[in-house]
C-alpha cells in the first residue's frame, strides 16, 4: 500500500486546514502527537479531503497519529474504510488511534465492529495519553531497586521495556520492584518482558515483584509464576 491509496493529494500542513462545505479538517500537535480533527459529515462527497489529510499526515511520520471525530456530525462506511486504510499504512511505525466522543462517530464504528479493528477511545486527552512514548524510572535503595514504567502505547514498547529491565536485573541481586500500574504495554508484553529479562539458565530469579493494578495482567503474571500486588495508593 503506498499515500495514493489514500488520497492523490496532499491535505493540510500542521496548523492548517482544509473545508469541502460539509467537512473541516484541521491538524495540530500535542507533545509529539499529530492530531486530525474532522468536524462535519464524512461521506462519499468528503471523504476525499479526509484521505489525502491522512496521507499528509502520515508522510510527515509522526511517532503518533490521532483521528478525532467528536465534532463529526455523520460517518459513512467510506470513511471507516479510509481509517482502516490509514491504520494499516502506519504499520509499526506509529501508534494510531481514534476518538469518537459523539454519538454521530463512535455508533458506526461500534455497529460495523470497526473499534474491535482500531484503537478508539472517547477522549482527546486519553488518546493523547495513551500515545505517550514510555517513560522509565529507576530508583536504588540499599539492596532493592524500585523500577517505574509510565506510558508505552506506541510500537517498540515491549522492546524497550525488556531492554531495560535486562539493565536493572545486572544491577541487583536483591529485591526488584517493577511497578507498571500506569505502563500501557499490553499484558502479554509486560509478563514476556520481565520473564526475558528475569530468566537465567531457564530458571527464574527470585525476589522480583510487579506493582500493578490491573486484574487481567495480575492473572498473566499468577499464571506466569511471577509475583505481584497491588501499588499502596496514597494515604495508604
Amino acid at each position: 500500500m503506498n499515500h495514493s491509496e489514500l488520497g492523490n493529494g496532499l491535505g493540510p500542513r500542521l496548523g492548517t486546514s482544509v473545508s469541502r462545505s460539509l467537512l473541516r479538517l484541521t491538524s495540530m500537535r500535542r507533545e509529539d502527537v499529530l492530531v486530525l480533527t474532522a468536524a462535519g459529515e464524512v461521506d462519499l462527497s468528503t471523504t476525499p479531503a479526509l484521505s489525502e489529510s491522512l496521507a499528509d499526515a502520515i508522510a510527515q511520520r509522526p511517532p503518533a497519529l490521532v483521528v478525532d471525530l467528536t465534532p463529526t456530525t455523520f460517518l459513512a462506511c467510506a470513511g471507516l474504510s479510509v481509517l482502516l486504510a490509514a491504520h494499516q499504512l502506519t504499520g509499526d511505525r506509529a501508534c494510531f488511534a481514534v476518538v469518537a466522543g459523539s454519538r454521530a462517530s463512535w455508533r458506526p464504528l461500534h455497529l460495523t465492529g470497526v473499534d474491535r479493528l482500531l484503537t478508539v477511545h472517547r477522549h482527546l486527552d486519553d488518546a493523547v495519553a495513551g500515545a505517550a512514548p514510555m517513560v522509565v524510572r529507576t530508583v536504588v535503595a540499599d539492596a532493592a531497586i524500585l523500577f517505574t514504567a509510565t506510558g508505552g502505547a506506541r510500537a517498540g514498547a515491549a522492546e524497550v521495556l525488556t531492554e531495560e529491565l535486562r539493565q536493572v536485573s545486572e544491577l541487583c541481586r536483591g529485591v526488584v520492584l517493577v511497578d507498571v500500574s500506569a505502563c500501557t504495554v499490553p499484558a502479554v508484553d509486560v509478563v514476556g518482558s520481565v520473564r526475558a529479562a528475569f530468566t537465567r539458565d531457564g530458571r527464574d530469579r527470585g525476589g522480583i515483584r510487579v506493582l500493578t493494578a490491573d486484574e487481567d495482567l495480575r492473572k498473566a503474571l499468577e499464571a506466569a509464576g511471577i509475583a505481584c500486588c497491588v501499588p499502596a495508593g496514597p494515604g495508604r
